[in-house]
């Protein structure tokens, strides 16, 4: 890799992970990973996702398990914990496709040159 390209996207990483936005969601993030009940309100939607998967597969009427599934989730989603975090994750993601259209822009204006 071009030294000069590693040491900008190192500049971009670093100015990242100090942005303030990328330090909260990191912190929201690892509350979750260390909230017993999240996890295990996690685990129970990955379960009846897979069940959700496997029903519809072999044409069976996965109906009930998607009420289930959406009810639990709702209540996960609520949990402010989650909530913020899934808020900062929007904004982080909206973050990153603003550097992304900038770069792009960018080479492709200096294409146009």
């Amino acid at each position: 890799m071009n030294k000069d390209i590693e040491t900008q996207a190192k500049k971009l990483n670093q100015w990242l992970l100090d942005n303030e936005l990328v330090k909260e969601y990191k912190h929201y993030e690892t509350l979750i990973k260390q909230h017993p009940e999240l996890l295990k309100q996690e685990e129970e939607l990955k379960l009846l996702q897979q069940q959700i998967v496997n029903l519809k597969h072999n044409d069976e009427d996965a109906s009930q398990v998607i009420e289930t599934y959406q009810t639990k989730k709702q209540q996960f989603d609520e949990n402010p914990l989650v909530h913020n975090y899934l808020s900062l994750k929007e904004e982080l993601n909206d973050l990153m496709i603003q550097i992304e259209t900038i770069i792009n822009e960018q080479l492709q204006k200096d294409v146009d040159e």
